[in-house]
């Protein structure tokens, strides 16, 4: 399966610039006008909640023995908390705490970038390890069984992150639930500027079905099995 791509619509509607997302204002007035109900109508959408309720309660049983190794090898190897918990903006810009395993020394983030580089010295061996193969992602299964994320979606973002974009596309983006997994991260989104990161988002917002996410499902675990994480 081939990496999913842009829309025409989308890409000949936005417009990308080296200092972040900035969108031009035909863009803008779409999804300003555009009923942030829309979406909803969907059937398949509809079904998103019930099928991510599914899918967390029963990976959450059947990987509890993965959770434990995870958090016996971190807590074994490197002083601090099991999990990462980290501010993100859910539905609607609604803060919530993400969970992950914590793959970085303790408060490392605290004294250094935010973001991760390649090779990063702040990064435990465990925690390449984790990250390399999206395992350190697991515990959102609880933010899904929380309703705050759902499988399938645009990644939650820090605040800061979308401080570019107008309020028009975050309202749009975040109309439906944050993903583990998205229509970008499948698509390369190593690869993507942040630009073209909120294009897909806004693309999956679009299309937003359940059949759709089963579609990201297969490319999702494709991308698992080789180890196509983050470094």
């Amino acid at each position: 399966m081939d990496d999913f791509k842009l829309s025409q619509t989308s890409t000949e509607k936005t417009n990308l610039s080296q200092g972040g997302p900035h969108f031009d204002p035909q863009l803008m007035k779409q999804h300003q006008d555009a009923d942030a109900s829309e979406t909803d109508v969907n059937s398949g959408y509809f079904l998103k909640r019930p099928f991510d309720l599914l899918l967390s309660s029963m990976a959450l049983v059947i990987l509890s023995p993965v959770f434990l190794l995870i958090a016996s090898m971190i807590k074994l190897t490197s002083p601090g908390p099991v999990f990462f918990r980290q501010e993100r903006l859910g539905v609607n810009e609604e803060p919530f705490l993400i969970l992950k395993f914590r793959s970085m020394r303790s408060g490392s983030e605290k004294t250094g970038s935010q973001f991760t580089r390649s090779n990063d010295s702040r990064i435990t061996p465990v925690g390449k390890l984790i990250r390399k193969t999206s395992l350190d992602e697991l515990p959102q299964l609880i933010n899904i069984f929380r309703g705050e994320m759902s499988l399938i979606g645009p990644r939650p973002y820090v605040g800061f992150e979308l401080k570019d974009a107008s309020p028009a596309i975050r309202a749009r983006r975040s109309s439906v639930r944050p993903g583990i997994s998205g229509l970008a991260q499948v698509s390369g989104r190593s690869a993507l500027s942040q630009a073209t990161v909120i294009e897909f988002d806004l693309d999956y917002v679009e299309q937003c079905s359940l059949w759709f996410d089963l579609k990201i499902v297969c490319r999702t675990l494709q991308k698992v099995i080789a180890c196509d994480g983050s470094n």
